[in-house]
């Protein structure tokens, strides 16, 4: 029981917050969507179909230098690592 009240509490912060992006001259942009937006701009990132906002949203990701993720996540270095951009 104590698993499941901790995997809403995690679904429900996920939902409210938005990804941080930093950039290389110091500026910050939210990036934000509906549940499960980045997972699905991962999936379709290699596609040729992407929306005018997925494309901006790349576009953005591929900028940034790093990013605050909710949960610690990683997958926007994971679409930065795949766009052929990793800071070493």
């Amino acid at each position: 029981m104590k698993l499941e009240k901790r995997l809403r509490a995690l679904e429900a912060r996920m939902l409210s917050e938005p990804v941080i992006l930093r950039f290389a001259d110091g500026s910050t942009r939210e990036l934000c969507g509906p549940r499960g937006f980045l997972l699905h701009l991962f999936v379709e990132s290699s596609s040729e179909d992407l929306t005018p906002e997925q494309t901006s949203q790349l576009d953005l990701i591929r900028a940034s230098v790093a990013a605050g993720e909710p949960g610690g996540g990683h997958i926007i270095d994971l679409l930065r690592a795949l766009s052929g951009k990793v800071d070493r």
